[in-house]
Parts: C-alpha cells; structure tokens; sequence
C-alpha cells in the first residue's frame, strides 16, 4: 500500500486502539490521527519514519498486547534491517 513519507516528525506518540484494531499515531499539533491497520504497512514508511517510532514504543492495554506488539516487531524489524520505502532487499543482504 502507499503511505506518506516522512510525516511522523510532529508525532506525540502512538497507540493501538483496541475498537477499531488499528495503530494510531498521534500527533503534538492539530494535525488529524494517522491510523495503521496492517502492521505490514510499515514496510511502505520513509526511513526517518520507521526510526520515529522505533524510538517511541506502542501504547496498548494488557489485554492488547498480542496485537499491539505485532506492529512494534515490525517496526524493530524494519529498524534493524534497514527495510524501507525506497530500500531494496539486496542492498543490505
């Protein structure tokens, strides 16, 4: 899926809504909640992005932990392997 790139510079944090299943981050101005419904969609970010919410970890409840944490494996997956829009596989392997 496309995403936006590099827009999480103004991120507040991100949190998992147990409602609607979706990560949702959110941002320190009026900017309008982004919202994530497949963790794998964060393959498709700019690697600033993907460093941005490496360094800030998911908000979930105890009882969304399963969820919540499939996104933050992505995202440290994608941290640590420098998976990214506009990376490709055979660079880093």
């Amino acid at each position: 899926m496309p995403m936006k790139q590099n827009f999480l510079e103004n991120m507040a944090l991100w949190c998992y809504d147990s409602d609607t299943h979706e990560a949702v981050n959110v941002f320190k101005n009026d900017q309008e909640n982004f919202r994530m419904l497949d963790p794998m969609w964060i393959i498709n970010i700019s690697a600033s992005d993907i460093n941005m919410l490496f360094r800030h970890d998911i908000f979930y409840e105890d009882k969304d932990a399963h969820q919540a944490l499939r996104f933050q494996r992505v995202v440290c997956f994608c941290f640590y392997r420098g998976i990214h829009a506009g990376s490709t596989w055979s660079e880093k392997h």
